[in-house]
């Protein structure tokens, strides 16, 4: 085991967070097509827009966490169909679901006895949780839907696999044209972090990144582990991978400061917020942070994501024993890692909305090295993702990196250039794979 050296940075005043100002939305707006531009600002002059400007950023941050709520619909669903903590009914299979999708079978595939019974033994933990706090979680959000939880069960289940249904229709581009309008998920898994390495390594090698020359991080969307759509898992406590999944990267690849490495998290879910501030508060007592990763034994994984799986934690933790899997969770290896308190208390957490927001003033010293955001830029329009870089290149340094996987459309700030990108490949089965792109300030 190898621990980042270096005393802890000092850490001042947070530094204020301010919302994008229109002098930088300005040649958005004119470089944008009308019809891409918000509804509101269509055939409007830019002297109207600027007034009403400020009015625009505020309610429309409003809608944006709005939509956490239907993010938090997604994860109830991926509970439903893949959680062990409250049944004893098989779970479902990521395959069965699309190939009942496609086939237009969904209300069968609802009202089959396994499932329904999944969604009683749901309703019955959510109405009596105990110390299980996914199901707490379940709790609130059947409370906030103020409908028959059956019927509300029922009901997002559906949608969720109409979405399924129609992102496997989709190719190409088209796969990624119509999350602008979907809730605002948490869920997370080992796969972005497998990616980002990939894709740091193959920086590294084309010389964007130097050894010793990353020691400021920022993380768009951390993620929770809550229930994954990858046929996620719920027998261990809920946790945040890619945090601790970057340091321990950076470090394997040399590619850490000297001093080690600080991360900033920036998430609009206040339940994300909240546990990386345990995270920290535990940190502080000198408690160690646990991470379990399992691994589906017969999902053909690609032999490197297996090796980093394998790897994974050692930068930073020490191995501990295995979380053992509950009875009727089958093919499943399990690694736990006890990741050092020092390592933790360098994860700072920070309630921001990309989009709209930044941290503004930040001396050069404090700007970042390194921002990171998976799977997050798809949900937004072109608009919103080009205000998002807008924020993005005032916190980055000079000659800063910034890795976004899901390749979509934007007008990159005049300070940004999209210098390359990485394809990682995580599985045999088809389309399983991601690709980052590479963005570098001037």
């Amino acid at each position: 085991m190898l621990l980042v050296s270096g005393q802890l940075p000092a850490q001042g005043p947070p530094t204020p967070r301010i919302h994008v100002p229109f002098v930088d939305a300005r040649p958005l707006l004119d470089a944008v097509r009308s019809d891409l531009l918000p509804f509101e600002f269509r055939d409007r002059s830019t002297i109207d827009i600027a007034r009403v400007w400020d009015g625009w950023v505020a309610g429309r941050d409003a809608q944006i966490r709005r939509r956490l709520e239907r993010g938090d619909d997604d994860s109830v669903v991926n509970l439903l169909l893949f959680g062990s903590s409250f049944t004893r009914q098989p779970r479902a299979t990521a395959r069965e679901i699309l190939s009942l999708a496609s086939q237009d079978r969904v209300a069968e595939f609802i009202q089959r006895p396994f499932l329904q019974r999944r969604i009683a033994d749901l309703v019955a933990g959510a109405a009596a949780p105990g110390d299980n706090e996914r199901l707490r979680f379940v709790a609130r959000v059947m409370a906030r839907a103020a409908i028959d939880p059956q019927r509300y069960l029922e009901a997002e289940l559906r949608r969720i696999l109409a979405e399924y249904d129609a992102y496997a229709r989709a190719s190409g581009p088209e796969r990624s044209i119509r999350f602008d309008d979907r809730g605002l998920s948490s869920d997370t898994s080992i796969y972005p972090g497998f990616a980002i390495e990939q894709a740091l390594e193959a920086a590294a090698s084309d010389r964007l990144l130097g050894a010793g020359s990353v020691r400021r991080v920022a993380i768009v969307g951390p993620g929770l582990d809550f229930a994954d759509k990858r046929e996620g898992h719920d027998f261990y406590p809920q946790q945040t991978l890619q945090p601790f999944a970057v340091i321990d990267s950076l470090m394997r690849l040399g590619l850490a400061g000297d001093e080690g490495v600080s991360v900033t998290t920036f998430d609009l879910s206040q339940r994300v917020n909240d546990h990386l501030a345990t995270v920290r508060e535990r940190a502080r007592a000198g408690a160690a942070y646990v991470l379990h990763l399992p691994r589906n034994t017969t999902a053909s994984w690609n032999p490197d994501l297996t090796m980093y799986w394998k790897r994974f934690g050692d930068r930073i933790g020490t191995p501990l024993a295995a979380l053992p899997t509950p009875a009727g969770v089958d093919n499943i290896d399990v690694r736990s890692v006890g990741v050092s308190a020092a390592i933790a208390l360098r994860i700072v957490p920070h309630d921001l909305n990309i989009v709209l927001q930044r941290l503004e003033p930040l001396a050069d010293e404090d700007r970042f090295d390194l921002i990171v955001a998976t799977n997050l830029l798809v949900y937004y329009d072109v608009f919103e993702r080009s205000l998002a870089f807008t924020n993005l290149v005032h916190m980055l340094r000079s000659g800063g990196l910034f890795l976004a996987n899901n390749s979509t459309p934007v007008v990159l700030p005049s300070l940004m250039d999209s210098v390359g990108y990485s394809e990682t490949i995580f599985s045999d089965q088809l389309n399983d794979r991601d690709r980052v792109d590479w963005y570098q300030k001037k």
